[in-house]
């Protein structure tokens, strides 16, 4: 672990996210539970807000600032998808498979985003190819049991703003 600057000291026990969302009504686990099961959240009212707008913000700023092609892709995948990106087989037992179609729920939004150019020859010409997508994302956290089980981290279900650069291996 890396220290940088000197630890903020306080005259009493600090917090974590857990105990600051709950105490004030903004992270409520317990009606997650009751409509998904453990490992889901609701955020509510300013934490609910800070989410959208940190995502709203990454987008924009990966668009106005860097130009890259905002897209809105699927969130759920065929398994060649998965294949493609190295999920499958490796990750099998932290993906959610649907019994529908043989369509899986992505873990992140590089799998759309790479696969838009699956079975594609691309000009050279055309590089570099930038893509930015706000998602859900979908990850059972098999080898995490235990781990972090409560809170924010290792949860089923969440979103992020990915990026994805499809460039000549000089410029990558």
């Amino acid at each position: 672990t890396k220290v940088v600057g000197e630890k903020k000291k306080f005259s009493f026990k600090p917090k974590n996210h857990l105990q600051l969302g709950e105490n004030l009504k903004l992270l409520n686990y317990e009606k997650a539970s009751k409509v998904s099961g453990s490992r889901f959240s609701v955020l509510k009212s300013e934490l609910a807000l800070l989410h959208r707008a940190l995502m709203n913000l990454m987008l924009d700023i990966n668009v106005d600032l860097f130009n890259y092609l905002e897209c809105k892709v699927p969130e759920l995948v065929k398994s060649h998808c998965l294949i493609g990106t190295g999920q499958l087989p490796k990750f099998s037992d932290d993906l959610f498979q649907t019994n529908l179609n043989d369509l899986w729920l992505i873990p992140t939004a590089e799998v759309p985003l790479t696969n838009l150019h699956r079975d594609e020859l691309i000009d050279s010409n055309d590089l570099p190819l930038r893509y930015t997508s706000f998602t859900n994302c979908f990850r059972a956290e098999a080898g995490a049991s235990g781990i972090d089980t409560k809170g924010l981290m290792r949860e089923h279900q969440f979103g992020k703003v990915e990026l994805v650069s499809i460039t000549s291996p000089e410029k990558s």
